[in-house]
């Protein structure tokens, strides 16, 4: 009886993994034959740059200078990138917000195809909710939750750390990449965990699993939480982010295997439905993918004032 329980948990887990897998590549392939991101998404937009110098001498003539931005211009603790105490990068983050927001508004005829493949599997697995549960339930022990309970601050506290050692690494070692990478975290998480994961729990007013009155008691607006899972949420957003940096496939594998492995966490603590996970990671995964892309191309293009004794004007950079 005891095996039997065991196969039934192991089978519920390995469900719930496939789904978290499933949803994460069909998120990807959204993306993939996007019209509106004609550039390389995964090409550092930092690997070549020209600036162009455009103004005028104290004399009177006026010049332009093309030529390439030295390998390694900048001072210590600096990167070519915004920084995180600047206005102009917090005005990235409302433009990132407004993105996400309206990207519907964009998608084609392939896009909103596969959005309904996306909730037809949420929905599907919304159905064997309860029958999940039970079989994750069965098959907890102290050993299991001990493992899952030191991953599941991925999706919360560790979350933080993480983002904290990339922005270090790129102030330290003038590595705009993982600059990038932690700013692009921090605007990806605050939109797709504090805007759209919030806004569904309000409206769909789901309850969790420990209250005891099954996986379809719903009540809108009356601040049950369960629908989507935060934890999930936040872990595939950075994961995703990580991932449009970093395309190396080790590194995916390692981002959306932690990503998910807090998604069972949640399950595993009975603090999310199977369901809320999924729409977690699918939501996590989307906002993290736009935001990076958007801001790539946003990047691609800087205009900044030059003054000095002899030039005033502009100078214009853009990455190929």
């Amino acid at each position: 009886m005891f095996f039997g329980r065991n196969m039934k948990g192991s089978a519920a887990a390995v469900g719930v993994a496939i789904a978290l897998v499933t949803t994460c590549e069909a998120a990807q392939d959204f993306f993939a034959s996007n019209p509106l991101n004609p550039v390389d998404s995964r090409r550092n937009p930092f690997d070549s740059r020209v600036s162009l110098t455009l103004g005028a001498i104290t004399a009177g003539r006026s010049i332009v200078n093309e030529t390439p931005t030295p390998a390694n211009p900048l001072p210590p603790l600096t990167s070519p990138i915004e920084d995180i105490f600047e206005r102009r990068y917090w005005y990235l983050v409302l433009l990132d917000t407004k993105e996400v927001l309206t990207a519907p508004a964009r998608w084609n005829s392939g896009d909103w195809l596969m959005l309904g493949g996306v909730a037809a599997g949420i929905g599907t697995v919304a159905i064997f909710d309860e029958e999940i549960e039970r079989g994750i339930r069965h098959a907890r022990s102290d050993t299991v939750t001990k493992v899952f309970d030191n991953i599941q601050p991925l999706g919360n506290e560790y979350a933080i750390g993480i983002i904290g050692t990339f922005y270090l690494a790129g102030e330290i070692f003038k590595d705009p990449r993982a600059k990038a990478t932690a700013l692009d975290s921090i605007a990806a998480t605050a939109i797709a965990s504090g805007i759209v994961e919030n806004s569904l729990k309000y409206l769909v007013g789901r309850g969790r699993p420990t209250d005891g009155k099954g996986a379809y008691d719903f009540e809108p607006f009356s601040g049950r939480d369960s629908f989507a899972s935060g934890h999930t949420t936040e872990a595939f957003a950075l994961a995703s982010v990580i991932s449009e940096h970093y395309d190396e496939p080790w590194i995916r594998f390692t981002a959306f295997g932690l990503a998910g492995a807090v998604g069972y966490a949640r399950l595993n603590n009975n603090r999310h439905w199977p369901s809320d996970v999924l729409a977690g990671a699918a939501i996590g995964t989307f906002v993290g993918k736009v935001v990076v892309r958007f801001n790539r191309r946003h990047r691609a293009l800087l205009i900044e004032p030059v003054l000095s004794s002899n030039v005033k004007g502009a100078q214009l950079s853009f990455a190929w």
